[in-house]
């Protein structure tokens, strides 16, 4: 499964924050943090519904398998740049409120919070959601929905479909806890070196990684752990700069410098892989092995990241210090809209599957589809409180 969910802003302020000036702001969530993983989860809707349409990746249905299509090389290059950065920011994002947590419960209180708080979400998706999606993508194959399900939960099938993102989430809080009260002493943001060391560690550890878990081999619990390196130091950068808020005051100098290194990089991928047929050298699986693509793959997608998140934080943080209640609805239903879209995006596909209209076109309407009725059935699940305390 493509890895395809957390994620706050008071006006700018170049001097930091004291430490327990910033543990008490940090106590409540920024609301334009809300909105930014509220507009990413609804990326997340998108993404999965061009799975189903010719991009590379593994879903629970797909309608057209990728080709050499100038739609196919749309929705895959789509699809391959949202990767490289979209499920990194939900990792940074939560890393931010780890350190708060922590000093206002305490870490034993906060970690048996967190292990509730996201392993009963994943357990109802892999033991209900998760295969009530594959019963009905099988009935585009002529299985009866109902025997479906009922073989596939006789034999104990667990589907972590998109809540590997809470399984990795919870182990890595687990992990990093111990080294909170170190880890908050960072108080810098982080240079230009710094983060570009951070990159290259990231594209070597990716590389290396992908020799033996190639992109698309999962492990566990659906983790495609080619892409892990990039979370890791995420979450942990996340933590890091919680106690200072760097992600609050993104220094502009280094927003602009890592903004144009995406641009200037942005393209080189691409258009290496359609070179590829012609050049030799060039060629091979990106998704892993002793090859060119497979090198600049792993070393292009931090490079990426890194300017579209700092982009994107800027950008969310004076776009949405104050959202309207259309943006607010938006993010309060951010986990919920990550949660339930898996059998809304199939659904869409199957109804949309006989009408005959461009690729690119149908994508659009199965995306708008998918990404509008998840939100309103949000808001319906929202008026519980029982989901309101999970989700």
């Amino acid at each position: 499964m493509s890895p395809s969910a957390n994620v706050q802003c008071h006006n700018f302020q170049m001097r930091p924050p004291s430490s327990q000036q910033a543990l008490h702001t940090d106590a409540t969530r920024d609301e334009w943090v809300d909105v930014l993983r509220g507009l990413v989860a609804l990326l997340v809707v998108a993404h999965h519904a061009a799975l189903m349409y010719g991009a590379i990746g593994s879903w629970f249905w797909h309608e057209r398998t990728p080709d050499n299509s100038f739609s196919s090389l749309v929705l895959t290059f789509f699809c391959t740049l949202n990767q490289a950065w979209f499920m990194g920011l939900f990792f940074l994002l939560a890393g931010t409120y780890v350190p708060a947590s922590i000093a206002r419960k305490g870490a034993v209180t906060f970690l048996l919070d967190r292990s509730q708080r996201l392993g009963i979400p994943l357990l109802i998706f892999g033991c209900l959601l998760g295969p009530f999606t594959i019963a009905l993508a099988l009935t585009s194959k002529g299985y009866a929905m109902h025997d479906t399900l009922v073989a596939l939960w006789s034999r104990g099938q667990f589907e972590s479909g998109p809540l590997w993102f809470a399984a990795a989430l919870l182990v890595m809080t687990l992990i990093v806890t111990p080294a909170v009260s170190w880890l908050k002493h960072l108080r810098s943001f982080p240079t230009n070196t710094t983060m570009g060391v951070a990159a290259l560690l990231v594209g070597v550890s990716a590389f290396l990684i992908r020799l033996s878990w190639p992109v698309g081999k999962t492990w566990w619990i659906g983790w495609q752990l080619g892409y892990f390196p990039s979370y890791v130091v995420l979450f942990i950068a996340g933590v890091a700069g919680a106690q200072s808020r760097w992600w609050v005051d993104v220094p502009i100098e280094s927003g602009r410098t890592w903004q144009r290194v995406m641009r200037c990089v942005v393209w080189t991928f691409p258009v290496m892989a359609l070179a590829s047929d012609r050049l030799a050298w060039l060629g091979g699986p990106a998704i892993g092995g002793w090859n060119m693509q497979a090198v600049v793959y792993a070393f292009w997608e931090p490079l990426v990241a890194w300017g579209i998140i700092l982009s994107l934080l800027r950008w969310a943080q004076h776009r949405f210090a104050q959202p309207n209640p259309i943006y607010k609805m938006i993010g309060r239903s951010a986990f919920t809209v990550y949660f339930i879209h898996p059998p809304i995006v199939v659904t869409f596909g199957l109804v949309l599957s006989e009408l005959e209209i461009p690729v690119l076109l149908k994508f659009f309407f199965s995306a708008a589809l998918s990404m509008l009725s998840c939100l309103a059935l949000a808001q319906f699940l929202l008026r519980s409180s029982w989901w309101r305390r999970w989700f």
